[in-house]
């Protein structure tokens, strides 16, 4: 070879190849240019790592799709209730991409909706009471701390995704935690770009505040969300509960009588302090009317017990209440 011929006749940088010696220009470089093969060898190496690096981009991006797609499909079952394959398609959003803030946000509305499955167990489609209830109540913190936790990391990721905020705002106010909810509900309504509902979620704020007894601050948060959507069922309901609160017993019955009788709200709890407040203003055949319609909404429900219990002393039911009130078998 004649890189060993150069070596031989130790030649150096700079050195003229001795008489005769021959040189080839496709096997042998001559001794003066290992100083550029070198270079060429760093920049070749340079060169990989940012075709590497491209590489890595192009994968990156593979992986965002994939987890958008995963998201999707976790949406569209979440739509049908299916929470299982819901759940399933949240954590392989997040196996592709640990940064995808919604796929918290998801996951964690999933543990919500089994949160609120566990409500209706525990106090609408029966009222359970001892162990059974102590057992369900169980169940329904251990969903609501799934929920807050997922939330609470879609908000680390994303500090102004106020959708998450709002949705942990809720999960706290179902843990009795009000000064936390108060605090994140605040931090939703800071961050409304990526909040679905402001008028929903000031509603959840003039909640959270009503039960820390803030009745004035409560009232305020709670009129602008009926404003901003005059339908809102759950709004025109709690700030009828704050009115209650406050014995304005005029304000109160003329709320709840709007959420009462609207059929797209269907609130039982409507229902049963709409008759707590007939009962306050003295009016008996309303109170009696406020009662029976709580008693047809779900006879079994805790709130229906209520009814029974406040109403005991306004009279026989009427025949359709009575009817109502009855389990079918």
């Amino acid at each position: 070879m004649e890189l060993d011929h150069c070596a031989r006749h130790g030649r150096g940088p700079g050195e003229a190849l001795p008489p005769g010696a021959r040189r080839s220009l496709v096997s042998c470089p001559p001794c003066t240019d290992l100083v550029t093969v070198e270079i060429m060898r760093r920049n070749t190496l340079g060169l990989l790592a940012i075709l590497a690096m491209a590489g890595c981009v192009q994968h990156d991006e593979h992986d965002l799709a994939k987890s958008s797609n995963r998201l999707d499909l976790a949406k569209d079952f979440l739509r049908k209730h299916q929470l299982e394959a819901a759940e399933a398609e949240c954590n392989r959003a997040l196996a592709f991409n640990a940064a995808n803030d919604e796929a918290y946000n998801v996951r964690g509305l999933v543990a919500m909706v089994r949160a609120l499955d566990t409500v209706r167990t525990l106090e609408i489609d029966t009222c359970l009471t001892g162990i059974d209830a102590e057992v369900t109540q169980r169940d329904l913190d251990k969903f609501l701390h799934k929920a807050d936790a997922d939330f609470a990391s879609a908000a680390k990721l994303t500090p102004e995704y106020g959708e998450a905020w709002s949705n942990r705002g809720v999960v706290r106010t179902l843990l009795e935690d009000y000064p936390a909810a108060a605090e994140y509900l605040g931090q939703a309504l800071a961050n409304p770009v990526r909040l679905d509902s402001p008028g929903l979620t000031r509603s959840h704020l003039g909640w959270a505040l009503f039960h820390e007894a803030k009745y004035v601050d409560a009232a305020n948060e709670l009129r602008q969300a009926v404003q901003f959507q005059p339908n809102m069922c759950v709004a025109t309901y709690r700030l009828a509960r704050v009115y209650f609160a406050r014995e304005e017993w005029e304000k109160a019955a003329e709320l709840f009588q709007i959420t009462s009788d609207d059929p797209s709200c269907g609130s039982q709890e409507a229902s049963l302090y709409l008759m707590k407040t007939r009962m306050q203003q003295g009016l008996v055949d309303d109170a009696r009317r406020a009662r029976d319609a709580c008693l047809h909404i779900s006879p079994k429900s805790c709130i229906a017990s209520q009814c029974r219990a406040d109403g005991g002393r306004l009279g026989t039911q009427t025949a359709a209440a009575a009817s109502a009130a009855v389990p079918q078998h």
